[in-house]
């Protein structure tokens, strides 16, 4: 998504600070425009419980990231760390948005304005704001506890207009799998415009198949990180050729690598297929990937 360097690092700076709050924030789609092409989302409250988020880190992580930030983002982004409880984003063909879902809405009004920011017009009585110079600005807003960063002036007014009730929504949509609203984090795609465009320009040779639907969900159970991915596939023939070419990798990466930590990642993902979906499933020990995450750094 073009010109939302700002919300990249907001987003990065969010996911820190263990809070107080008692639920989780688990997706909702309505507050996503009901037209886009693709839609995710971040539980930012259960991802600090989970024992990957520690092993990668935890707030130390958070706070060196933080400080590599630019000086004029950091008041707002340490806010942030203390009251975030979701991240979530739309894309249609051309255009998307981000919102940072927090806890206090006085603190964000109070500091948004302070950032390297410019005023826009107002939409529905709200301040917008310009990020940016020359014809790469990107737009934000704060509607209550939510900051809104979007790469257009028409994507920001779509999500004020549903986070206002005034648009319609994803809510109750028969394209959204309830699937889609679990695990810490969720991505969906909704037709297979944006998926076409991806084939098109994509190098994998799995992207460049029929694709019809995507969906990924993961989450973190009894210390366990679980990642399961769905694709609908055009035609019987793109859904063998998939999972030749996925069965074919495993192989090839377990025969190639003497690293145990591999072994068992590959070891613990399957390949199925049902219908024209193919189901992928993986699923790896925290321990085990806190390795691979501390021989990384």
């Amino acid at each position: 998504m073009r010109h939302l360097t700002l919300a990249a690092f907001l987003a990065l700076g969010t996911i820190g600070v263990p809070g107080g709050h008692a639920f989780a924030a688990p997706f909702e789609p309505k507050i996503i425009p009901d037209s886009v092409q693709a839609v995710g989302h971040l539980d930012v409250d259960a991802l600090r419980k989970t024992q990957i988020f520690t092993a990668a880190g935890g707030q130390a992580a958070i706070d060196a990231a933080l400080d590599e930030a630019p000086a004029e983002l950091r008041p707002l982004a340490r806010s942030l760390t203390r009251t975030v409880r979701g991240i979530s984003f739309w894309r249609d063909s051309e255009h998307g948005a981000v919102y940072v879902q927090t806890g206090d809405g006085r603190e964000l009004a109070r500091l948004l304005p302070k950032l390297p920011v410019k005023p826009a017009a107002a939409i529905d009585g709200r301040s917008v704001y310009t990020m940016g110079d020359g014809d790469k600005h990107g737009y934000c807003a704060a509607f209550g506890d939510t900051l809104v960063l979007a790469d257009s002036s028409e994507s920001l007014e779509r999500s004020l207009h549903v986070l206002g009730g005034k648009a319609t929504n994803l809510a109750g949509s028969n394209k959204l799998p309830m699937s889609s609203r679990q695990g810490v984090f969720v991505f969906v795609t909704i037709g297979d415009n944006l998926l076409g465009a991806i084939s098109k320009s994509a190098h994998s040779k799995v992207l460049q198949l029929a694709i019809r639907s995507v969906v990924i969900d993961v989450g973190e159970t009894a210390g366990q990180l679980t990642a399961n991915a769905r694709a609908e596939m055009g035609s019987a023939d793109a859904l063998q050729k998939a999972k030749s070419i996925l069965d074919g990798l495993r192989a090839l990466g377990s025969l190639s690598s003497d690293d145990a930590v591999l072994h068992a990642l590959l070891d613990g993902v399957t390949v199925t297929s049902t219908g024209l979906a193919l189901e992928v499933v993986a699923k790896l020990p925290v321990a085990e990937l806190a390795k691979l995450i501390q021989s990384k750094k």
